[in-house]
């Protein structure tokens, strides 16, 4: 039942904003308010608990690549900057974040310390490659503020609809620069 909710609750907010009602969220899932109340306090509780849903997954998914000892360095960052976050679950939160920030305040806090952390796989494995010596020294903090400023620019449907641009397709070619880079470099 709670996958399916938290799944729910997020076509809500995706719909409704986080002005949702557990009304609304009953009829979504076929129920009473009564048996949701049965397992959550409080609507602050069912969005705080959606929060967590979706960035678990995210973790899981990463802590998933990164424990997997066949993988080089490089197969494991090609796959985790592959791992990006579904865009429906995180953008139908962040999309509402003014909302949450007004009524939910400690809920905008912890969304947005979970989009601060995000790349922090990725960062350990890249900090991991450069001390190794597999990659090149960069400002790991400049690439971390890149990649959390993209990835929140590529969340805001605005920003999407005015440079027409998917989710998707912004994500492959901040992929593609980020692994790949602009300029080949000379072997000499």
């Amino acid at each position: 039942m709670e996958k399916n909710l938290y799944l729910k609750t997020l076509k809500l907010i995706g719909n409704k904003g986080i002005r949702f009602t557990t009304e609304d969220l009953a009829k979504e899932l076929g129920t009473s308010k009564r048996t949701i109340y049965a397992h959550f306090a409080s609507k602050h509780e069912i969005i705080e608990k959606t929060i967590d849903f979706v960035f678990s997954e995210i973790v899981a998914s990463d802590n998933e690549i990164m424990e997997r000892n066949e993988l080089t360095l490089r197969e494991k960052m090609i796959l985790s900057f592959q791992n990006i976050p579904d865009a429906y679950s995180v953008s139908s939160i962040v999309r509402h974040m003014e909302d949450l920030q007004r009524h939910y305040p400690d809920l905008w806090e912890k969304t947005n310390n979970h989009l601060n952390t995000i790349w922090d796989p990725v960062m350990h494995l890249i900090e991991q490659g450069i001390k190794n010596e597999e990659l090149e020294v960069i400002d790991t903090v400049i690439l971390k503020l890149m990649l959390n400023e993209t990835l929140k620019k590529l969340l805001d449907y605005d920003f999407l609809a005015n440079h027409q641009v998917s989710f998707e397709s912004g994500i492959k070619a901040m992929n593609n620069i980020i692994l790949y880079g602009l300029i080949k470099r000379n072997d000499d």
